[in-house]
């Protein structure tokens, strides 16, 4: 069978026709094309999987416990029940929502004259009272104590730890020229901020502010760092027990890691993120956990800070959205734009395991964007990998969620076919282009069937692409 003969009842299937709306830019689909990066080391890979804790953390933390005569195996049970009350917490209940609460029982329950009672006078009936309770969320502020505080360094130090080192080498990886000399990290707990932060800029901070409302937790951070690798030097780092009135000095780095939700009402958070953004001098880093409510508190530091920082000073999303729209998950349906990473449990009282921390975030930046700002989708679900397809959820530079669908059929495995007459095809120009079209599409599905949740895909929109049948001769 003559070349032309095998390429025209390949033809007739659908694989010459190619209709993928997105492909691999055209930098990056050299560099594969030539060997000289792997498909699975593309630039929108955000790595890695999983962190490893500090080296250093375990046996310093067995040591504070010793020395407090706490016991490994109690302080893990209650650092459990710790992390289960902080994953299910709540935001306190705004005014206007407890109104609307007591509307609702007053709908809901055969009062006489219910609608001329006062909310104090109307929870004096025992069966108001009752519903009421079972239906409002009671928030209350956490005391960290000395022991509190120990059972959070055993239960969230680790995961946290993952979560801001893969932030920060975000923005290492893709600032190379950035070099802070100073931090602020409000609600600083443990310290946590610190340890990861050292990972990447100890030879360039010189100034760590911390502020936390916790004594016991300031007094158990410095105690810590002590044993830090990179060593901090503790002339370096500054404690406080509340947020410094003056908006100067301004810090290069400022970020509030799982802390906007101990405040208790949406004023007071509005008012802490003014004061965070007025110490910015580069990046705001805000951090909250995974889950509806941890969404929908970083979604209300985000819009905030893109309305009113504008007025201020000129303000853009670094990470993890290519654009400065409304977030389109918060438009779409009820679940949390969020990512995961996985980590290895501190082996205190309990064996080491493997886990999954859920987080969401956002990276502000002052400034203008620039012009050649990589805008490249991100993936925020899971990659769906199946047989000779992968399906990637995306949200885009436009400010949509997309799903993509890249086959080997278009895309992959079948572009091979090419390459094996690539020698006589060579003499056709119209089939040389051909080839390179199925290369571009063939690195396209290959890169996103390497990805991961969490990743960007170094790609770019394409017109529907149809090679056409050659002329009889």
């Amino acid at each position: 069978m003559s070349i032309r003969q095998t390429f025209m009842k390949y033809k007739q299937m659908r694989w010459y026709s190619t209709k993928q709306n997105m492909k691999v830019i055209d930098t990056v689909n050299d560099l594969l094309s030539n060997n000289e990066l792997k498909h699975k080391c593309h630039p929108g890979r955000m790595k890695p999987k999983q962190v490893e804790h500090p080296a250093w953390l375990k046996k310093t933390v067995l040591k504070i416990l010793k020395d407090e005569t706490i016991s490994p195996t109690v302080i893990q049970g209650y650092s459990k029940k710790l992390n289960l009350h902080l994953h299910n917490r709540h935001p306190p209940l705004e005014p206007q929502d407890i109104k609307l609460k007591f509307q609702e029982i007053r709908s809901r329950l055969q009062i006489d004259d219910a609608e001329n009672l006062s909310d104090e006078e109307l929870l004096q009936y025992p069966n108001v009272k009752q519903l009421f309770n079972s239906t409002v969320y009671h928030w209350t502020p956490i005391m960290y104590d000395k022991y509190t505080s120990m059972a959070y360094l055993v239960g969230r130090s680790v995961p946290e730890y993952s979560v801001l080192y893969k932030i920060f080498k975000e923005i290492h990886d893709n600032d190379k020229s950035f070099a802070p000399k100073t931090l602020f990290d409000f609600g600083s707990g443990v310290g946590t901020v610190m340890w990861s932060a050292s990972q990447f800029w100890h030879k360039s901070i010189k100034e760590y502010y911390c502020v936390d409302v916790s004594g016991a937790a300031n007094e158990l951070c410095e105690n810590l760092i002590k044993h830090a690798t990179p060593q901090i030097n503790m002339n370096y780092v500054y404690h406080r027990q509340f947020m410094p009135a003056s908006v100067f000095p301004t810090y290069d780095i400022v970020v509030s890691a799982y802390s906007l939700l101990e405040l208790s009402n949406q004023k007071d958070r509005i008012k802490t993120l003014s004061k965070l953004w007025q110490k910015t001098e580069k990046y705001l880093i805000i951090v909250e956990q995974g889950t509806r409510v941890g969404y929908k508190i970083v979604i209300e530091a985000r819009d905030f800070i893109l309305n009113y920082g504008n007025k201020v000073k000129d303000a853009y999303v670094f990470a993890p959205c290519p654009h400065d729209l409304i977030c389109p998950r918060s438009i779409a349906d009820d679940t949390p734009c969020n990512f995961e990473i996985s980590y290895l449990t501190l082996p205190i009282g309990e064996t080491s395991s493997h886990k999954y921390e859920r987080y969401s975030y956002v990276v502000l930046k002052k400034g203008d964007r620039s012009e050649n700002d990589i805008k490249w989708p991100r993936i925020v679900r899971p990659v769906l990998r199946r047989s000779r397809h992968v399906i990637c959820r995306i949200c885009t530079n436009s400010g949509n969620l997309e799903e993509q669908i890249f086959t080997t059929w278009k895309n992959g495995k079948l572009v091979s076919f090419l390459f094996f007459f690539l020698d006589e095809i060579l003499i056709s120009q119209h089939l040389t282009c051909l080839c390179t079209i199925f290369c571009i599409f063939r690195n396209t599905y290959r890169c996103a069937r390497e990805s991961e949740w969490g990743d960007r895909l170094p790609f770019e929109y394409c017109e529907t692409t149809k090679i056409e049948e050659p002329e009889e001769k």
